[in-house]
């Protein structure tokens, strides 16, 4: 056994009552000058924490963009500093969350989160932005929000496609977590949990939109898979995720869901025991089919053909990913990248052992 514990997260208010304290914890960070991100489907209730927020809140921007292109957030950090802002909010999915961080990263700002999705982004030092279609990303504990404020009655709004599909993402993260070097055995607990709350909490949403409990599950789910990424490392699944939404620009949740079942199947001949206990929480003979299985149950995508990836493009994936260096199990194998590719834009049941 060798690891390293060392984590880090920000301060956590969940329930349905946390958004009474939006603006008593931008007060505890001295935040008098506010930048408020929102997206389209957060307008109503940003309008009334903005409203209570009042003269504080000297920037609002209401529409955000996938993947943070430099294009669309380098005018908003310009005009940020310009006005003095000392803080940032972000109410919406991943993409406001995206821009928040980049945001604190370039203006060193504190940031306060409230989530909307079921990524788990927010509770993670990770940033990710755009730049001449290629999707960068880095880790540095600038971009960890202080306070994450989640209120499971904001998602109750959600389609179910966007709820599935960013609940599996927040499995990619655990499940990514679960094969990292030196993995701490807390995170590995969380990683654990955070799968098993996911499951349970995606197979109730899709036979009832409404259950209440079953969006408690699924906000509780993606902060522990969330904290389990955000204090291990990345492996092959965000790489070809990171490389994919950078190139084509590709929905980011629907492809996390497309494409983790075919990254575990590249790796969990070398990952075995921390993939059989993935295994072991789905009720599956192993990972990769117990994950397409989940998705296929629940209607989350399972094909990057469906997202217009063309399975003819995977070589030149593979090409640009070649050049980087990979944190993963089992190294990088050309033929068998594009492979995965392949198989991932087919959307067929990974079942071919040769793997």
């Amino acid at each position: 056994m060798e690891f390293i514990h060392e984590t880090h997260t920000p301060r956590v208010i969940f329930g349905e009552h946390s958004l009474s304290s939006v603006k008593a914890e931008l007060e505890l960070l001295g935040a008098t000058s506010i930048t408020f991100i929102s997206d389209e489907n957060t307008q109503a209730v940003a309008q009334k924490i903005s409203a209570e927020l009042g003269e504080k809140v000297n920037q609002e921007i209401t529409q955000v963009a996938m993947h943070v292109p430099d294009e669309f957030s380098e005018p908003i950090i310009s005009t940020a500093a310009e006005l003095g802002i000392n803080a940032i909010l972000a109410i919406g999915g991943g993409s406001s969350t995206g821009l928040g961080k980049i945001m604190a990263l370039e203006l060193n700002l504190p940031l306060v989160v409230i989530p909307t999705t079921y990524a788990g982004s927010e509770m993670t030092p990770i940033w990710g932005r755009t730049r001449n279609k290629e999707k960068i990303t880095g880790v540095d504990r600038k971009v960890l929000p202080k306070t994450v404020l989640y209120a499971p009655q904001l998602t109750h709004t959600l389609p179910l496609s966007i709820t599935v599909n960013s609940g599996m993402n927040a499995i990619a993260h655990a499940v990514e977590a679960l094969y990292a070097p030196q993995l701490s055995p807390l995170v590995e607990l969380a990683a654990l949990k955070g799968i098993e709350v996911m499951a349970q909490g995606l197979r109730k949403i899709a036979n009832s939109l409404d259950d209440h409990s079953a969006r408690e599950d699924l906000f509780y789910g993606a902060m522990l898979c969330g904290f389990a990424l955000g204090n291990s490392k990345m492996g092959i699944h965000h790489k070809i995720c990171h490389t994919l939404g950078g190139m084509y620009n590709l929905p980011h949740a629907q492809m996390h869901s497309a494409v983790l079942p075919y990254a575990v199947k590249y790796n969990e001949g070398v990952a075995r025991i921390q993939m059989s206990k993935v295994a072991e929480i789905l009720g599956a003979e192993n990972a990769s089919q117990g994950l397409w299985d989940l998705s296929t149950a629940i209607g989350a995508e399972t094909s990057l053909g469906k997202l217009n990836f063309p399975a003819t493009e995977s070589a030149k994936v593979a090409d640009f990913m070649s050049s980087y260096p990979l944190v993963n199990p089992r190294a990088f194998d050309y033929e068998i990248v594009v492979k995965l590719l392949q198989a991932a834009s087919s959307g067929s049941r990974p079942d071919d052992e040769s793997w």
